[in-house]
């Protein structure tokens, strides 16, 4: 049974929110932690060489960092679930549950461009009609899965198992040391994006610019901590809290867990209050709005604010995919991310492997319908 925890739950969707506040009033950045991660695979070159993409570098560094340490330091024991040693029985995720949920919330979340943070966070703070219809797919699709995956399902003796029987449920020293190089490759990377200087041939404009991307770093480090904390605090990190909720059998039996509610609803909040200050995006009259982020200059910053109303397939078949994989795995890309930092096998070496997957075949098909959607118009 996972216990209803509305204070922390509250706390840490707040923190998410300052995480998302964060990138938007001092970078113009939406926080995307499904783009955020596919863009490692999707788009590699441009990720670690191109200036303008160094934040994300610097994002993902500090988030590592800061996970590693909070586990390391502050609770040793925050990833630890007590519903899970109260009942040995208690059916978690299988290996196939994992590579399956990977997969799908890598495809999904491409193809429908979001998960809970960038649909979520972002997108329903700015009330993007979008962004509800992505929520309401992926909140459907995850109640069911979470719902319907029980004994007497078809898919249940291959998407889950019970907790004695899995063999590399913790971190090893191998697994820790895979996340600590993948945490240097990161801060090797935005430290190379810190120290990056423009040509001697370059124009004005262009090194503003650079200047200008330099000047994302910091925020973007704050960002993530937060990011990363808001996590842990909320415990949005430990599966037996998603399915808690999304598994709507709890109502009748009593153990159902509306934390998750109080994590979206701060982070909701936070974000909103956020957008009341930029130019083009307040609901409510303000004379101070924005319409250049914070740390950035005029010359050449700007809000990097999706405007999209469009509601089409893609993005109702991508979030409802996503949603599947959500109820599968118990995973969406940011807890996993901070189980990967901790070193969790699992999630290092078998989600992680099929979201990229996924992203990348759901990039493939988004290439060939741009392609016959070109031939058809010309």
């Amino acid at each position: 049974m996972s216990v209803f925890t509305p204070t922390t739950g509250l706390l840490g969707g707040s923190l998410i929110g300052l995480s998302a506040a964060t990138l938007l009033l001092f970078n113009g950045d939406i926080l995307g932690a499904s783009g955020l991660a596919s863009s490692l695979v999707v788009s590699p070159r441009k990720t670690f060489t191109d200036p303008s993409q160094t934040w994300k570098l610097s994002f993902m560094a500090a988030f590592w960092l800061t996970s590693r340490l909070y586990i390391a330091y502050v609770d040793k024991d925050a990833l630890k679930d007590p519903s899970m040693n109260s009942n040995s029985e208690i059916p978690i995720v299988s290996s196939l549950g994992f590579i399956a949920g990977g997969f799908l919330v890598g495809f999904g979340t491409r193809l429908g461009n979001g998960c809970t943070t960038g649909h979520g966070i972002c997108g329903m703070a700015r009330l993007s009609i979008r962004s509800f219809a992505a929520v309401g797919a992926f909140m459907a699709t995850g109640i069911f899965m979470a719902s319907g995956c029980s004994p007497t399902c078809p898919f249940y003796p291959y998407l889950r198992t019970t907790y004695d029987s899995v063999t590399e449920r913790l971190p090893t020293e191998s697994t820790l040391a895979v996340g600590t190089a993948l945490a240097s490759v990161m801060v090797g990377a935005a430290l190379k994006g810190l120290l990056r200087k423009a040509p001697d041939d370059a124009s004005a404009e262009e090194k503003e610019e650079l200047e200008n991307d330099k000047r994302k770093i910091i925020p973007s480090i704050v960002s993530a901590a937060f990011f990363s904390l808001g996590l842990v605090i909320s415990n949005m990190t430990i599966s037996s809290k998603i399915y808690g909720f999304l598994n709507m059998k709890g109502i009748k039996e009593g153990t159902w867990d509306p934390t998750l509610v109080c994590v979206m609803g701060g982070g909701f909040l936070v974000s909103f209050i956020s957008y009341q200050w930029v130019a083009g995006f307040n609901l409510f009259k303000n004379s101070k709005a924005i319409e250049c982020p914070l740390g950035q200059e005029k010359e050449c910053g700007k809000f990097n604010v999706m405007t999209n109303k469009t509601i089409d397939n893609n993005l109702v078949i991508g979030e409802a995919l996503f949603g599947l994989g959500w109820g599968a795995a118990g995973l969406c890309p940011g807890p996993a991310m901070f189980l990967a930092c901790a070193g969790y096998p699992s999630v290092l070496m078998k989600w992680w492997p099929s979201f990229f997957v996924g992203a990348l075949l759901a990039e493939k098909v988004k290439a060939i319908q741009n392609k016959a959607t070109n031939k058809k118009n010309n």
